[in-house]
């Protein structure tokens, strides 16, 4: 009977007949950013390992969204002996804001009459809402009670979205709404996407420093923005009533300095062309600065009772000579 009873053993190519399917391969994808804007581009990359290794090259990867519905399917180009890889591609993130899993495939393929499993891999991103900053500049250092003034509101989008009607609000210190304006097209020179407007105001009837604040919301955009608050300060004070005239002029030379800044707290002015300049202030006591570029400031105190002129000698900063930074 020991001569009925023989073991049969199988070659190698008679196990893959009775075992025609291999679980040889998988996936996994690259994914930059992490965190991504709302609607903005995503670059991924895909990469297959299979056993034993194997150029895949010309066979391709499937990328499918949370619902199951295919958003781009890319080749395999790339073979370093044992990973075969995708080159970088670009797709675009959802545009609601949430955490998303999306899967990888790379699907099941015949080759030598052996049917080789496909792999899948899931991998995860956050969809953020474009982060938004507001600005507020040219704010005038002292406003007379009552008196009507201009400053500029920027916005910038972190994905640099172009303005299209934004709307951006200025509120008091009370929260009363002082102007409504939109940030249209105009981007604000040397920047990437900082748009501005002029906004007209007026300041309160009683003098004081006040908290203002500026909010922009971007609710019309086709991306969700958040909303994005800046504060600025209003001092306002009461009229006038003296001038105090500095001519800023060189030491050396009596050649008047043209842009010197000329401060009397809270007032401030830029000398002109002939070294001028003129800032009203009120009656009393007075410390003024001058600075200039290039020039080491100069100080004078005093006291105004109508109109005081005031020559401002600026001595020019030449820095270390040779001589000192050498010995």
């Amino acid at each position: 009977m020991e001569g009925f009873l023989q073991h049969r053993k199988l070659s190698p190519h008679m196990a893959e007949e009775n075992n025609p399917t291999h679980k040889d391969s998988a996936c996994s994808v690259e994914v930059s950013p992490s965190e991504v804007d709302a609607g903005s581009d995503m670059t991924l990359k895909g990469k297959i390992t299979h056993s034993p290794a194997k150029d895949l090259r010309g066979e391709a990867l499937l990328i499918m969204d949370q619902n199951g519905v295919s958003i781009e399917r890319v080749g395999l180009t790339e073979f370093d002996g044992k990973i075969n890889e995708t080159k970088e591609f670009i797709v675009e993130a959802p545009l609601k804001p949430g955490t998303y899993t999306w899967l990888a495939v790379h699907q099941a393929h015949a080759a030598g009459g052996i049917l080789h499993d496909g792999a899948s891999t899931p991998f995860s991103f956050i969809v953020k809402p474009h982060s938004t900053r507001v600005v507020v500049w040219d704010v005038p250092s002292a406003i007379e009670c009552d008196e009507n003034f201009v400053i500029k509101l920027g916005v910038k989008c972190s994905s640099e979205c172009r303005s299209d009607g934004w709307l951006a609000e200025i509120h008091d210190q009370d929260e009363k709404q002082q102007a409504t304006t939109r940030v249209d097209g105009e981007r604000w020179p040397g920047t990437a996407a900082l748009y501005y407007t002029e906004v007209h105001l007026t300041a309160p009837n009683t003098k004081g420093l006040y908290a203002w604040k500026a909010t922009a919301r971007l609710d019309d955009s086709d991306a969700p923005h958040t909303e994005c608050t800046a504060r600025f300060g209003v001092r306002v004070v009461a009229k006038p009533d003296c001038l105090v005239r500095v001519v800023a002029v060189d030491m050396e030379s009596q050649i008047p300095v043209e842009g010197a800044k000329v401060v009397v707290h809270p007032y401030k002015a830029f000398t002109d062309e002939r070294g001028v300049a003129e800032v009203r202030v009120q009656e009393g006591e007075y410390r003024l600065f001058v600075s200039g570029k290039d020039y080491f400031p100069f100080r004078s105190d005093g006291k105004v009772e109508t109109i005081v002129t005031i020559r401002a000698e600026l001595v020019l900063d030449a820095g270390p000579s040779d001589a000192d930074v050498w010995s």
